[in-house]
């Protein structure tokens, strides 16, 4: 049973701007809803009993947004001071998380049941993966006939599968010690799939999730597609 989910919030958004000059990324608003609420609404539904928020750039401001919320008495948050990676955000969240975990990117929109559909796998250790037509643009993972990652890339040339990293995690308490071990990257940030990799390399089993679709709300013109859509396709897509 997951009863803990770490919603990665701290990013400035810098391709958003002008609108995260004064609204942190998370909660920017897309078709009138703040992105991270769907995200909230969803993990509530899929029965996790505590959100704990990393937060950075304007934290105060996704504070006084969910101190609101018929639910903060769920909501937790942690200062990630200094942008040192996804995995750094981890790291931060791990001494207050006793058993197993669910790790969510707070940016993006995701399919109606995709939250439920990693949460209720039966694997200990999952990533959420959509299929794409262009996984040259995505962390992508490989996988065996039983659906269990054997190799996760980021942006390859040549990629091996259609398989992209959604931005949904399961990690079972006993993988936290890769995220403690995790070395600074080559950009100087402590990365996820670095942690990923270390399972894998472990022989760690991490399964992959497939999910109806996902879609990272990181441009202007992005939210403009968004906006765009038929009301009813757009609720087909993401509730």
């Amino acid at each position: 049973m997951i009863r803990t989910a770490v919603i990665l919030g701290a990013g400035r958004g810098t391709r958003l701007r002008p609108i995260t000059d004064s609204i942190p990324k998370i909660l920017v608003p897309v078709r009138g809803v703040p992105l991270c609420d769907r995200i909230v609404d969803s993990l509530i539904e899929a029965g996790i009993e505590r959100i704990v928020f990393v937060v950075g750039y304007l934290s105060e401001r996704i504070v006084a947004h969910y101190d609101r919320h018929p639910h903060s008495e769920k909501f937790e948050y942690i200062e990630q001071a200094t942008l040192d990676g996804t995995g750094g955000a981890v790291r931060l969240a791990l001494p207050t998380i006793e058993d197993d975990f669910l790790v969510i990117f707070g940016d993006s929109l995701f399919a109606r049941g995709a939250v439920s559909s990693v949460v209720d796998a039966p694997a200990k250790n999952v990533i959420g993966v959509v299929e794409v037509s262009d996984p040259q643009r995505y962390g992508v993972v490989n996988v065996d006939q039983a659906g269990r990652i054997l190799e996760i890339e980021e942006k390859p040339e040549r990629p091996k599968s259609n398989l992209a990293v959604a931005g949904i995690y399961k990690f079972s308490g006993e993988v936290k010690r890769y995220f403690s071990d995790l070395p600074l990257s080559s950009r100087g940030e402590y990365e996820m799939p670095d942690a990923i990799r270390m399972m894998l390399d472990d022989d760690v089993p991490v399964a992959a999730v497939t999910f109806d679709g996902m879609f990272d709300v990181g441009t202007l013109d992005q939210i403009e597609e968004l906006e765009a859509m038929d009301d009813a396709a757009f609720t087909e897509s993401f509730g």
